[in-house]
């Protein structure tokens, strides 16, 4: 295996440029913040395991593609818990959410 070129690099460089990564959540997030990672994550795993494309989940969802992208960037600073939960009871209507102590 070699190592990419100078012009494989500076071409993923520019295509990489500006992309938005996946956010993690930290110890000192916030439990709603943690709580939207969660939701991301269950609609993430749905999305994967029924072979969706971004597209395809955003028609399921009655939504737009660049929020489904949201979604699976865990961008949870651009969605609300409301949002995130209707769009979980959307694809399962039986699912109780629950706050523990």
């Amino acid at each position: 295996m070699r190592y990419p070129s100078k012009k494989t690099l500076k071409e993923m460089d520019r295509k990489l440029k500006g992309a938005e990564g996946t956010l993690m959540v930290g110890p000192s997030s916030s439990p709603a913040e943690k709580f939207r990672w969660e939701l991301c994550q269950i609609l993430v795993k749905y999305m994967t395991e029924k072979n969706l494309s971004q597209v395809e989940f955003a028609k399921l969802l009655g939504i737009d593609q660049s929020r489904i992208s949201e979604i699976v960037n865990h961008r949870i600073d651009k969605v609300s818990t409301d949002k995130l939960i209707a769009y979980n009871e959307k694809i399962n209507p039986k699912v109780e959410f629950r706050i523990a102590r």
